[in-house]
């Protein structure tokens, strides 16, 4: 999809939505949703770009992006159940996530351009992005209290997500490759607790 606007314009948009106590997730998705699965993903992948898990928000953050995800390789409109659209985000945390995301757009969008728009062009690019965003959203969603086991898979899909909001084939391809790192890293985490037991025994 050919971007209509800076993606740190539209954050600061997300902004004004947040003038109570609380913002309702229907409202959020309402707003994101109009640029498709990748904006979504985007801005719920924010929050951990930072090396210190966040357990209690990781989980149902994770799981709306491997929904979105799944759906993207589906060639389905954005969506997520009723009861999650009703659900109320306190400001604060809504605020949090945009200025995250002004901060590392006002870095990135200096570097990022229309490039190896082919990536794009291809019949199954969206599928395969779907299913990169729908893998890292699910390893996003496990509680480990381990330094970076949050931000690997928010860096698959920050920057597979605005590589597709922006065509930057660039972008796409350094998403593979942590994803690749991710998937040694949480094969890792699951082998060795059973090699070590397999060891004492």
């Amino acid at each position: 999809m050919p971007h209509c606007c800076k993606l740190s314009d539209q954050l600061e948009e997300i902004l004004e939505l947040a003038t109570g106590e609380t913002v309702q997730v229907r409202v959020l998705l309402d707003h994101l949703a109009v640029r498709g699965h990748a904006l979504l993903a985007f801005f719920l992948a924010l929050p951990f770009l930072q090396p210190i898990p966040l357990p209690g928000v990781s989980t149902p953050f994770g799981l709306a992006v491997a929904l979105i995800g799944i759906l993207m390789a589906l060639g389905r409109p954005p969506w997520l159940p009723q009861r999650w659209q009703e659900r109320a985000l306190p400001t604060r945390l809504v605020v949090r996530i945009v200025r995250t995301g002004q901060h590392v757009m006002a870095r990135a969008e200096r570097f990022i351009r229309p490039r190896g728009q082919w990536l794009h062009r291809h019949p199954w690019a969206r599928a395969i992005a779907g299913i990169v965003l729908a893998v890292s959203g699910l390893e996003l969603a496990l509680p480990l209290p381990i330094l970076f086991t949050n931000t690997l898979p928010a860096l698959v899909i920050a920057t597979t997500s605005v590589g597709m909001l922006e065509e930057d084939g660039l972008l796409i391809v350094i998403g593979g490759v942590v994803f690749v790192l991710g998937l040694a890293v949480f094969g890792a985490i699951a082998i060795l607790p059973l090699v070590g037991l397999r060891a004492v025994l």
